[in-house]
């Protein structure tokens, strides 16, 4: 079949190449190719750092997405000829005081019923592990569940490895027609199917049901990169100073990435005196060495929020299909949502672990996805099947 996609970040990357190495023709439109908060992103893969209370389905879906990177990662990395630094060294999950503690305790429990194993280290412990934590730490829990990658080396093998498959990049903003696209200055693109997987810009795609385009926000968060000579941290730091949450990411070429605000506000990636102040007085708090590093960047980008968090993944119209919505787990649920994609597409029955993900949950119609909805290959009756049943 030949499709389009919308969108080439992370999800809407790995969506245009599981569909050309299913044997699609695939043509991806972005004008900023690469440049949107999978630019920035942390690429953290760590549903058990992300774990927090009322989201079990969405712990649940993390740890699916999880248990799909080692094999993703290899087969990326083989695609592409290049290594996206997969790291398993887990994350260290700390608190600052004893209210922080009380939290990370709760998350233990919390973690313990989705059958996380997490580890309680004492007073001594802690530095063992990381000599570069700060002393006193209230608490410090070990998980081995957590992995992250470099997010921009994960980026630019996607886009070698969809040129690959034979995905063709167009660099141009367009909106859903039909099962089709059109172009900002009205060129018409046919296809048999249409994946809209734009991130925050999901709204601004015109041609979507008003539903689905409604469901997702634009969240900023400002992140900064440092440099070290030294290695400071091994493992992903997660932390809690009074309240305030933090993370400080390791990679293998000394960057260590300090994220990140959540804000509210809009389209505005400005990066703010106060946002790299406080997430340099966070991080520094938990690890004191961060002061001498070399500061490398300070970026701002927008995440797509949904309300309840989860992912907008399936079908919202005869053939047009969403992937969107994935907030702070683009990386970690790309395999997943490029999987779920690639089985709607051909009207199979998606992974089991993404029922909770259906566009539908937010006032839309259900769009019928037994295979016979959207024709061609999906099911639809070929000619010589309906002269058969002519006769």
């Amino acid at each position: 079949m030949r499709i389009a996609v919308v969108g080439a970040g992370v999800v809407g990357l790995s969506v245009a190449w599981r569909l050309a190495a299913a044997g699609h023709d695939v043509e991806l439109h972005d004008d900023a190719p690469g440049q949107g908060a999978s630019h920035a992103a942390a690429g953290m893969l760590a549903p058990a750092g992300e774990a927090w209370f009322g989201e079990e389905e969405l712990i649940r879906l993390g740890l699916a997405g999880l248990r799909q990177w080692p094999e993703f990662a290899a087969r990326l990395g083989e695609a592409a000829g290049l290594d996206v630094g997969l790291r398993t060294e887990g994350s260290l999950l700390v608190g600052v005081d004893d209210a922080d503690a009380a939290t990370l305790d709760q998350v233990r429990e919390l973690l313990s019923r989705h059958g996380v194993d997490t580890e309680q280290l004492t007073r001594r412990e802690p530095r063992r592990h990381e000599s570069g934590l700060a002393p006193g730490l209230r608490r410090v829990v070990l998980t081995t569940a957590d992995r992250s990658v470099d997010n921009r080396l994960v980026v630019q093998a996607l886009q070698r490895a969809a040129a690959a498959a034979g995905v063709v990049l167009r660099g141009e903003r367009v909106d859903v027609d039909g099962r089709g696209v059109r172009t900002r200055d009205g060129d018409a693109v046919q296809a048999d199917a249409v994946v809209v997987a734009a991130g925050a810009d999901l709204r601004a795609v015109r041609g979507l049901p008003e539903q689905v385009a409604g469901a997702v926000r634009p969240v900023k968060g400002q992140i900064l990169r440092l440099r070290t000579e030294s290695e400071l941290v091994t493992h992903t730091v997660r932390g809690l100073v009074r309240g305030d949450a933090v993370y400080i990411v390791p990679r293998a070429d000394g960057e260590l990435v300090v994220g990140a605000t959540s804000e509210e506000l809009g389209r505005d990636v400005r990066v703010t005196g106060d946002g790299v102040y406080e997430l340099l007085r966070r991080g520094i708090a938990l690890v004191p060495g961060l002061r001498e590093c070399e500061f490398v960047e300070a970026i701002a980008r927008s995440r797509p929020g949904t309300p309840d968090n989860l992912p907008l993944i399936g079908p919202v119209d005869d053939g047009v299909f969403v992937a969107g919505g994935h907030y702070r787990a683009g990386f970690l649920l790309a395999p997943t949502t490029a999987e779920a994609i690639l089985a709607y597409v051909e009207g199979r029955p998606p992974p089991e672990e993404i029922a909770g993900c259906d566009p539908a949950r937010f006032g839309l119609a259900p769009v019928q996805t037994a295979p016979g909805a959207f024709g061609g290959a999906y099911g639809r009756k070929t000619e010589a099947e309906a002269r058969e049943e002519t006769i």
